[in-house]
């Protein structure tokens, strides 16, 4: 082979590579995994955690680009797929990638069915899993005290939208700082506690306590460090808070319903309140989080917050951050009013 074509191919080669790597980047994703994804993603699916993955990619205004939904009929009639249809319209109509919660199993042969870039996961394990099969995937996880945070970054670097993640830190940082303003010369913190009345469960503990701490409450739960934990009535009783979150408005009407519940204190004084849902519970893992820490105070300490109307700034939040005007139909039913 003459020199001048030993130089061509070299040159060729190093042409196609350099294309090839224009079209991808190096990210480091949440389980301190080094990716290569594409540099645009036109199409990705959840598979694992899906309703809060979900919700995370709304903040994005990337529902048009989700590839999986919802088949399975029960599923199709909680609360929170219908809310996060006012977001994703086609939900209902694409295929599910993954078994019901709380398992979320891959399913391989839907997946194979499914185009798509990238696939979002929720553990190292997944990822895996579905590598071996060929696939791309990025671990968005909900661990730590900053994971609302921690997590807008990584995707703000998926997609090439730091500028828009930087955006919803700023916000995040906003309330935060104003809600300390408003709380921190409060001498008496009141207890508060989110439990679901119907099991006496504890959903997503950690999660629950840190929206507590951030809106100036004190956690009754703070003691406990597992997640999903059950507790019984006398447990209940010895914890007593002051005011009671509960899972939606089936649980509020069972406190001030059921008489078992009648001598707790938050039921006595009226301070039960049902958590808001829009794309998620707020008091879950999702991007909605930063609203729950106000609403929470407010509820806490409405004197202090009387200046915010929580209907406003809902309907904001949803139209900068997920790029959806809500209806005053829609707000009222995420705020339970």
């Amino acid at each position: 082979m003459k020199k001048s074509d030993i130089l061509f191919t070299i040159l060729f080669v190093f042409m196609v590579n350099s294309f090839a790597m224009a079209k991808e980047k190096q990210i480091v994703d949440m389980a301190n995994r080094t990716i290569i994804v594409p540099q645009k993603i036109e199409n990705i699916v959840s598979v694992g955690g899906t309703p809060a993955i979900n919700a995370f990619l709304f903040a994005f205004k990337k529902a048009d680009i989700i590839q999986n939904g919802i088949e399975n009929e029960r599923l199709r009639k909680m609360p929170f797929w219908k809310h996060q249809q006012w977001f994703m319209p086609k939900l209902f109509e694409l295929p599910q990638v993954s078994s019901n919660p709380p398992t979320w199993t891959p399913l391989f042969e839907k997946l194979a069915l499914t185009k798509f870039d990238i696939a979002l996961v929720n553990n190292p394990i997944s990822a895996k899993n579905l590598e071996n099969r060929g696939y791309k995937t990025a671990v968005i996880n909900w661990h730590g005290e900053n994971s609302i945070k921690n997590s807008m970054s990584f995707l703000g670097q998926l997609f090439g939208m730091e500028n828009h993640a930087k955006e919803y830190l700023n916000y995040y940082e906003k309330i935060e700082n104003l809600v300390k303003d408003k709380t921190t010369n409060i001498k008496n913190k009141k207890t508060a506690l989110y439990l679901r009345l119907d099991n006496l469960s504890m959903p997503m503990v950690t999660t629950a306590n840190t929206i507590f701490e951030k809106a100036g409450v004190s956690a009754a739960s703070k003691h406990i460090t597992k997640e999903h934990v059950s507790i019984d009535m006398e447990k209940l009783f010895v914890l007593n808070p002051d005011y009671l979150f509960v899972w939606g408005k089936k649980d509020l009407k069972l406190a001030y319903n059921n008489p078992k519940f009648k001598d707790l204190k938050a039921v006595k004084n009226k301070n039960v309140f049902a958590v808001p849902m829009g794309a998620h519970f707020w008091t879950h893992y999702t991007p909605e989080q930063v609203l729950t820490i106000l609403w929470v105070a407010k509820k806490a300490y409405p004197e202090q917050f009387k200046d915010i109307n929580m209907f406003d700034e809902t309907k904001k939040f949803y139209k900068k951050f997920m790029g959806k005007e809500l209806s005053q139909q829609q707000i009222n039913q995420i705020l339970n009013i």
